[in-house]
């Protein structure tokens, strides 16, 4: 593969792209050439342009003919025909050049050895932890730190939970801070997330999880539920990638059954603010995957966000009605919390004039 060269542009931040915002929109109507008359209450209508409204209040338009709508940056880059960073630019007063970028070929580093960390002595700050503050039955804590898949390290005291090829060399290791005042969670050096965290079981059927505790989790409702925990396999991805799934599925030919538990991400955002729930849709996406290669598969879906938070009010003695309550609950207040006063085109287009 040769070097290659690409534009690179700069980011705006979020109070250069308000201010671009805030540029009149009636001015710069007039600057692009347009004759404007009154044409409503709260518009100005653009002579000869198919439908166009500018709106005094808010500061924004609407095309009737195009069906088009948004702010001034929106009105730049339409009548501009220049592009969004071009469009903030020219609207901040600057002069916009993308720079260029030289790209060279791509060339994947070999990993090291994993580097996992130095066990402590006993295990009872994580044998706590997993039980009293997550949850997890104890005969599942227990039977995973003698299989060597769960331990604590020595220097800091957090949870290890390691994934081993079939060899029984390991492979993945995550590690999970016990300190409940303080979050921290990070793999170690050289782990491979295509190597699963594995609750091994007898059937033709696996449940696919995000995270080790998730995996533990699950299997504790079966277990509290008065099934065999041990019947089923359970792996976790380390995230929603399927890569340890299809490794899973290369060791285990028997298996015929998937079934996704992965996260119920109701209030997730992805970077322009849009709820996006990604287990949920990276759920929906395997599922469409490994029914095509042949697979019987379904998704158990958590009441909140995992099947950890799910445990751990269970254990306080909430029932599913009162979870799936909780989760209104959070929805609503977020949707309160997120609620702005949007400039509304649909009634200001009642006070236009035809």
């Amino acid at each position: 593969m040769q070097t290659q060269t690409r534009k690179a542009y700069r980011h705006f931040t979020e109070e250069e792209i308000q201010r671009a915002n805030c540029v009149s929109l009636i001015d710069l109507a007039r600057q692009y050439g347009f004759e404007l008359e009154n044409g409503g209450r709260k518009a100005l209508h653009a002579k000869k342009s198919g439908g166009l409204y500018i709106f005094k209040d808010s500061n924004r338009f609407y095309h009737w003919t195009a069906d088009e709508k948004g702010g001034p940056i929106d009105f730049v880059m339409k009548y501009g025909n220049i592009t969004y960073p071009e469009a903030v630019a020219q609207l901040l007063g600057e002069r916009y050049e993308p720079y260029i970028q030289t790209v060279g070929p791509y060339e994947k580093e070999e990993k090291g050895p994993l580097i996992i960390p130095d066990k402590a002595e006993n295990f009872k700050r994580t044998y706590w932890y997993l039980i009293s503050i997550r949850g997890i039955e104890p005969e599942i804590v227990s039977v995973l730190m003698n299989e060597k898949k769960v331990y604590q390290e020595a220097q800091y005291g957090n949870c290890v939970f390691v994934g081993y090829d079939e060899s029984g060399i390991p492979k993945y290791c995550s590690m999970r801070g016990t300190y409940t005042d303080k979050a921290f969670k990070m793999d170690a050096v050289n782990s491979d997330k295509s190597y699963p965290f594995v609750i091994g079981g007898k059937s033709d059927m696996v449940f696919v999880c995000e995270s080790p505790i998730d995996a533990m989790s699950h299997a504790t409702f079966a277990k509290l539920y008065g099934h065999d925990w041990r019947q089923d396999n359970r792996i976790s991805l380390g995230c929603t990638w399927d890569g340890a799934l299809e490794r899973y599925l290369q060791w285990h030919p028997e298996i015929k059954k998937i079934v996704f538990a992965l996260d119920n991400d109701y209030l997730a955002k992805d970077k322009d603010g849009c709820y996006r729930n990604w287990g949920q849709m990276a759920a929906m996406k395997w599922c469409d995957k490994y029914s095509e290669k042949g697979y019987e598969v379904a998704i158990h879906r958590p009441h909140l966000k995992d099947f950890n938070q799910d445990l751990i009010e269970n254990r306080k003695g909430r029932t599913v009605a009162e979870l799936d309550a909780m989760r209104e609950d959070e929805l609503k207040a977020e949707f309160e919390k997120d609620a702005v006063d949007e400039p509304n085109e649909e009634l200001d287009m009642e006070e236009v004039e035809p």
